[in-house]
């Protein structure tokens, strides 16, 4: 199930190359905002803001004023929505086990030799302090897998009862599979310098219908990528081709040419090669499709409902 906590945490000190140097985070007050009592650091913000940054970054590596500015904002109150969560859970008595967190702490200590390595890693931040700052990150998601994640299961019968009040949306529409192949013209030129194109088109059309091997005619004629698996295009619906091709291969029966075709591309020669019609697509083909897209809509209403809640009960405050 999503969370918002899926990215590995570790990811927030490897490389800590702080957006503030040393001078300007002893600059700052230690805390920059509190959720009731739950601090929220001037490290674990720049943490958030290395974490966000790089989806940030345009194509030169540079990031401006403003868009500093925007992440910082974005943190911050990605780290008071945390907040919120670890008041939740200190009211609901939810815990971290010394084992979880140990366990996730190994992760970061393993990406340096030494515990002074880390150290030297975090700057000014204490150990403890940042050790304190993944509990309440792993309190967090441990509250909101609680509030949230395990109320959003559908059961089997909640999954059928929802295929069979919604079966329309499980049609399989008529599908056809082609090959073609296509001369290419430039859409530009005027009709008689479209002649032989056209005329070179039919006569391939013409050697198919005698039964001239189509996959040797569109390997060493088409004009299209598809010539190096003799012209085959798969399986597709109504709508997901040109109009001229649709309207071509519409009354055809597997076996049958098309041809030429005229579109903005050029001449077309078309084999159908298959078709499958219109269909019920069966409960279990789509079972575990509609869990996936039904919890999603679950979770979202349920994790909005509960933040909601939380940000009525709780109050903030922010430092400047």
């Amino acid at each position: 199930m999503l969370n918002r906590f899926s990215l590995s945490f570790w990811i927030m000190v490897t490389g800590l190359t702080l957006l503030f140097s040393a001078g300007a985070a002893t600059a700052e007050p230690p805390v920059v905002a509190k959720i009731v009592d739950t601090p929220v650091t001037v490290y674990e913000l720049n943490r958030e803001m290395q974490r966000t940054l790089p989806l940030n970054v345009n194509f030169h590596g540079k990031v401006s004023a403003e868009k500093i500015a925007e992440v910082r904002e974005l943190s911050l109150h990605n780290l008071i929505d945390q907040g919120y969560k670890v008041q939740y859970a200190l009211q609901q008595k939810i815990s971290v086990s010394k084992a979880d967190l140990d366990k996730r702490l190994e992760k970061v200590r393993g990406k340096f030799k030494t515990q002074e390595s880390l150290q030297k890693a975090l700057g000014e931040e204490k150990l403890d302090d940042f050790y304190a700052s993944v509990k309440r990150m792993l309190l967090a998601k441990k509250a909101e897998e609680l509030a949230v994640a395990s109320k959003v299961g559908m059961t089997e019968a909640e999954i059928r009862d929802f295929y069979e009040n919604n079966k329309q949306r499980y049609n399989r529409p008529k599908l056809y599979r082609a090959s073609h192949i296509l001369i290419k013209v430039d859409p530009t030129r005027i009709e008689t310098d479209k002649e032989p194109a056209r005329l070179k088109a039919a006569g391939l059309a013409d050697r198919a219908r005698k039964g001239e091997d189509f996959y040797n005619l569109a390997y060493y004629n088409s004009d299209d990528r598809t010539k190096m698996v003799g012209g085959d295009i798969g399986y597709f619906h109504a709508g997901q081709i040109v109009k001229e091709f649709e309207e071509a291969i519409a009354n055809l029966s597997p076996g049958d040419i098309a041809g030429p075709v005229e579109t903005l591309h050029g001449f077309y020669v078309i084999k159908l090669t298959d078709v499958k019609k219109s269909a019920q697509l069966p409960f279990a083909e789509v079972k575990e499709k509609i869990r996936e897209q039904q919890e999603k809509k679950r979770y979202d209403l349920i994790y909005a409902d509960w933040m909601a809640a939380l940000k009525e009960t709780y109050s903030h405050e922010i430092f400047p």
